[in-house]
């Protein structure tokens, strides 16, 4: 009884279907009776072939002259003139053509009134001539297949998953421009003024997303609605289901607005009633869109080879730790630089930023307070450069002409005096930051004004988010003898790449806490992680020897830079721990660089330090230093091994005679010396016991044995002071009161020089008290110092200097979170099979087109 009771369904929605059917098999022969659908199509194919072989091309010659690309799938299908993305702009324009007659036509004639007179109900009606239209833009995404096809044969390890998600998602805007151009064609008898509704309707739809941006409910609403960007993520391979629910419903939306457009017509009932529907409609549509854009709700699929638009497994490691909530409070200063990124209007746009992790972050509570304060540093550009910030001090003054004059509403700001209740930012100068807290612990994820691109990447949310679980690592910089400095931005100083808060690679934004320390004041904290000794120029009293091996005897991490020219104040340090900089410098006689620039190779020793290091090495790329002294080592309790060195084809110049004794010849100054204790004896290391770790044999020198400074060689322990070697700017050509650029620097055996590879930077490492120790010895500076990273060549310093950090952390901070290099980065095509495509997609199929069109639309009028 129950197969009987429900037969009569059956059949009846199986009748119901064929009717459909009917009608859209109707309204296709209608639509390719016409010459517009096989121009269209005609069209269609052409504009493919010459956005896709234009790129294609290009991007052959890209590789014939051995150059670099982008993801070839992501060249030719995505990005900003790939075939997917120029062709939405086409599709947008093809649609109201297409839909403009199809029920507008019916009207003008009055085959309407048969229509609705017929036993055929009207969504059947609607959904017959929807799906033929939507059947059309089968064949305009077979076109679109045609060129996936030939990108899957020539490209190297096609991503086919950013192809299939680029064709559904311009399949899905096909499906969605028809819907709304069959609303707007019910509207009217007028098939231009459908058409042109229709792309009112669709510039409505991109519009949309800019109206009532600073209230929290419009937004959310207006952002649902707007169809911008949905698209570009799909094409570029990134599947959401508020994308895909987005397009259902703006679909399902307009077809019913069309039934219900007919059934007003058909009616006689109260305007009252009539209204009703509609807006019981459109609340739903609203509703149900506000609730699937909801990140709780949202599910992610990235189709591309190799997950790309996903954060890495390490971030995803990280976040998975974040079990509760997770509050990220940003705070915008109306009177600092770029609030623009994230005033209301801007809102869902910087949500965007952080969407790849609250996507594994559930519990991530975003919230913003807009306040106003003066900033800290004044000397940003659009700060004293602003005509409005002349001369006025009152910070109420000043925050009253800013908003008027930047149209922003000033009430939305709160005072200095209610935002300093909440939160001290004066340390962070005022500026604009996010503020993360997490289980009663917090941390900050600044804003990078100096940059292009302020926000923080993956790799500095990943360092505050660890920063919330874990200690994070402290590296103290010694003071008191002249060392580099982390709080000025002159040239020898260390400033951006240790603690300088704006610049996106400075240790302070890669998880680190950052301090200075008085070594001849204090004794080295405990809790300290890595302590570094950035080239003093006066001699180390016995007392900061005697604390700095302390530390070291207890299994304290230490980086130590040194220069050329001063060796003598290293050394006796150096000398207790089994390596000292060797006397002269490091030449490689090139007439396009300045005397002493040496480029550090990667050594192959070092490749188990870190994986940057090892990439580096295999792309061939160097550390950029301006004056370097090479290292030897003796054996010992440490392993020591080389991490940069010098060319093979250079030497290490030694200045002998009245010349050395300039180049070190020190300056004194007064200085009391307060009473030490005495430190243990030093075994004097004699040349002979050096091992020049790396150093070619070809051409080498070998010194007589002569003791070399102990531990107390060049400080003075009476009333007459401290020595200090002269100090030049970092990079220099002076090495003490010699002129490398007019110095004679030709190979000199006689003088003691050497040729060779030498290691420029070693590192150290022992297991004591169960512990990993980890030191750095590098004979160059200024490899990190302002002056060198301010030019374009020392890009990869800064590389180097990460991996460095990973391995001082045990691969804790910074955060690695390097991708696999893409795999279809070549072509299996040729120009002339290029040329061979040219023809085939831009002249002979699109002339098959037209011909089949013109055929047909011949043998229809004959009948």
């Amino acid at each position: 009884m129950r197969y009987l009771h429900n037969y009569p369904t059956k059949h009846q929605n199986k009748k119901q279907m064929r009717k459909i059917l009917k009608i859209a098999r109707l309204e296709l022969s209608i639509l390719f009776y016409s010459p517009v659908a096989w121009l269209v199509l005609a069209i269609f194919m052409v504009q493919c072939g010459i956005s896709f072989l234009e790129n294609l091309q290009n991007t052959r010659t890209t590789l014939s002259l051995g150059y670099q690309t982008m993801p070839i799938t992501g060249t030719l299908f995505g990005g900003y003139s790939g075939l997917f993305t120029v062709m939405q702009g086409y599709i947008y324009l093809y649609l109201p053509i297409l839909t403009m007659g199809l029920m507008s036509r019916e009207t003008s004639s009055g085959s309407i009134k048969l229509l609705l007179s017929s036993p055929v109900k009207l969504r059947q009606i609607i959904l017959g001539k929807y799906l033929a239209i939507i059947g059309y833009g089968l064949a305009l995404i077979g076109v679109l297949i045609i060129f996936g096809f030939i990108g899957a044969v020539f490209i190297k390890d096609v991503d086919l998953g950013m192809i299939f998600s680029g064709l559904l998602a311009l399949y899905l805007l096909i499906c969605t421009y028809a819907a709304i151009g069959l609303f707007m064609s019910c509207l009217t008898t007028y098939q231009v003024v459908a058409a042109i509704s229709t792309l009112a309707v669709f510039a409505v739809l991109r519009y949309v997303g800019t109206i009532g941006q600073s209230i929290d409910f419009v937004r959310d609403l207006t952002y649902f609605l707007s169809i911008n960007g949905r698209t570009e993520k799909m094409i570029a391979g990134m599947i959401t289901t508020k994308d895909l629910f987005y397009y259902l419903i703006i679909i399902a939306s307009f077809l019913s607005l069309c039934v219900l457009r007919l059934k007003s017509e058909r009616e006689l009932k109260p305007w009252t009633v009539k209204a009703g529907r509609y807006l019981l409609l459109v609340c739903s549509a609203l509703g149900l869109g506000y609730l699937t854009s909801r990140p709780v709700f949202t599910g992610y699929w990235d189709t591309t080879d190799l997950k790309s638009l996903t954060i890495t497994n390490k971030s995803q490691d990280i976040a998975a730790k974040i079990k509760g909530p997770l509050k990220v409070t940003t705070y915008i200063n109306m009177l600092a630089p770029s609030i623009w990124y994230v005033l209301p209007e801007s809102r869902n746009a910087d949500l965007g930023k952080l969407e790849n992790f609250k996507r594994f972050i559930p519990g991530m509570d975003v919230d913003y307070v807009y306040y106003y304060q003066k900033p800290v540093d004044t000397n940003y550009r659009d700060y004293r450069y602003n005509p409005n910030t002349k001369g006025i001090n009152d910070v109420d003054v000043l925050a009253d002409k800013m908003a008027t004059a930047s149209g922003i509403d000033k009430d939305l700001f709160i005072k200095p005096a209610e935002v300093a209740k909440k939160i001290d930012l004066e340390p962070e100068g005022y500026l604009l930051i996010r503020k993360l807290e997490y289980n009663g612990k917090s941390t900050f994820l600044r804003f990078y004004m100096g940059e292009n691109n302020p926000y923080a990447s993956e790799a500095e949310v990943d360092a505050a988010l660890k920063r919330l679980l874990i200690k994070a690592p402290k590296i103290i910089f010694l003071t008191g003898n002249n060392e580099r400095g982390i709080d000025s931005k002159a040239d020898r100083d260390y400033q951006q790449i240790s603690a300088l808060k704006t610049r996106r690679k400075a240790f302070v934004n890669q998880g680190f806490d950052v301090d200075t320390l008085d070594i001849n004041q204090k004794d080295i904290p405990g809790g300290t992680d890595i302590v570094v000794l950035a080239d003093p120029t006066v001699p180390l009293s016995p007392v900061a020897q005697q604390r700095l091996m302390a530390y070291i005897s207890k299994g304290g991490d230490m980086m130590i830079t040194g220069e050329p020219g001063r060796q003598q104040i290293l050394n006796p340090l150096l000398q207790q721990i089994q390596v000292q900089l060797k006397q002269g410098i490091l030449i490689r006689q090139d007439k396009n660089t300045t005397p002493g620039f040496v480029n550090a190779q990667i050594s192959d020793k070092a490749l188990g330090v870190d994986s940057n290091l090892a990439r580096m090495k295999k792309a061939n790329i160097m550390v950029t230093m301006q004056g370097a002294a090479a290292i030897e080592s003796i054996p010992g309790s440490f392993k020591v091994e080389p991490l940069l060195m010098s060319p093979v084809n250079g030497w290490n110049k030694v200045f002998s005679g009245n010349t050395q004794e300039e180049a070190q010849k020190p300056v004194i100054k007064k200085a009391p010396v307060k009473p030490v204790k005495p430190i243990k004896p030093v075994k004097p290391i004699t040349t002979a016991t050096v091992v020049s770790a790396g150093a070619s044999s070809a051409g080498a020198v070998v010194a007589t044995a002569a003791p070399v400074a102990v531990a107390t060689a060049g400080v003075s322990v009476g009333d007459e002071g401290v020595y200090i070697p002269k100090v030049h700017s970092a990079g220099s050509t002076k090495l003490g009161s010699i002129d490398l650029t007019t110095a004679d620097l030709s190979f000199n055996a006689a003088e003691g020089d050497q040729k060779g590879a030498f290691p420029i930077s070693v590192a150290l490492s022992r297991t004591i008290n169960g512990k990993k120790q980890h030191i750095v010895v590098s004979g160059d500076a200024d490899f990190i110092s302002n002056g060198e990273l301010s030019r374009s060549r020392s890009q990869f310093n800064e590389y180097y200097l990460q991996g460095l950090l990973r391995w001082f952390s045990n691969d804790n901070f910074p955060v690695d979170v390097t991708r696999p290099p893409a795999r279809d980065m070549d072509l299996k095509i040729s120009r002339k099979q290029i040329t061979a495509l040219m023809w085939l997609l831009k002249g002979i199929i699109p002339a098959l087109i037209a011909i089949w069109g013109a055929i047909t639309l011949f043998k229809r009028r004959r009948k």
